[in-house]
């Protein structure tokens, strides 16, 4: 009888740490926001991406405008594994340039570093932002290359600061969908965005960050479609006129962090 007693608390001893052990596992999760005054279909776009991360088991949270308080956004931000906003850019940045989000209140950047904590070292992506890539709305028609990479890591610094792993920011529709599928089959990040942005685009830059405030294994990508010159035609006084025009130039996919960095660097680490 006593052997009986001896076996039946050895199987719930051991029952007892399988489930502790289990439930030990923390949960995947994600923040998803999306800023006010951004287009209706940006509601839909940002859909899309919850399908992908809730069919890779990750609890989704969403703030979507009007719903998209900072108090609300910051207490979710403390376990996400991703930080995903889509909507207005803004000069809100460290040094009045680009950077910070636009909820229901302006965010600086600035607040972010001072308020933003992270237990996980999430990726941030930031989709279809003024600046995030390096273009924006009312962009004369080539910012340069230089301009592009400072909008870049402009709005990625706050996010870096705090603790994120990597930033990537896409223009195009459907482009951060390939991305989240791509990281998280277990491609690593730097792979990626060669992958994506060599279809896509020119690759301008695809460097060490050196910046000395953050971590010296990042790496900055930053990509450009269009340019160049057209050739127009004119009649003046019966006579063919031929004169060059300079065509628009886009920054639309962009990168910084680790280029080995994959999505098991990122699911249950502790805050670097």
């Amino acid at each position: 009888m006593k052997t009986l007693i001896f076996i039946l608390f050895c199987i719930t001893i051991s029952l007892f740490g399988t489930a502790q052990s289990t439930n030990s596992k923390p949960q995947k999760e994600a923040v998803l926001i999306v800023g006010d005054r951004a287009p209706s279909e940006n509601k839909a776009r940002m859909e899309e991406l919850a399908v992908i991360l809730e069919a890779a088991k990750y609890k989704v949270y969403r703030f979507y405008s009007p719903n998209n308080k900072w108090v609300d956004i910051k207490k979710a931000a403390l376990n996400a594994s991703f930080f995903i906003y889509n909507g207005h850019g803004t000069t809100l940045g460290l040094n009045n340039g680009f950077g910070g989000l636009v909820i229901n209140e302006f965010i600086s950047a600035q607040r972010i570093v001072d308020e933003l904590k992270f237990n996980r070292n999430p990726v941030v992506i930031y989709q279809s932002a003024c600046g995030a890539a390096g273009t924006s709305e009312g962009d004369p028609l080539d910012i340069g290359v230089a301009e592009a990479a400072l909008r870049v890591s402009e709005t990625a610094k706050p996010f870096l600061l705090v603790g994120a792993s990597a930033y990537y920011a896409d223009n195009y529709y459907g482009g951060v969908n390939a991305f989240l599928q791509h990281f998280l089959a277990g491609e690593a990040l730097g792979a990626i965005y060669q992958e994506i942005a060599s279809s896509w685009t020119n690759i301008e830059v695809n460097r060490v960050l050196n910046d000395s405030a953050l971590d010296s294994d990042l790496f900055l990508g930053v990509s450009s479609s269009g340019g160049g010159k057209k050739e127009v035609i004119t009649q003046i006084n019966g006579k063919q006129v031929k004169k060059y025009e300079q065509l628009e130039k886009k920054y639309s996919i962009a990168f910084i962090g680790p280029k080995e960095l994959t999505v098991n660097d990122i699911l249950f680490v502790a805050r670097r």
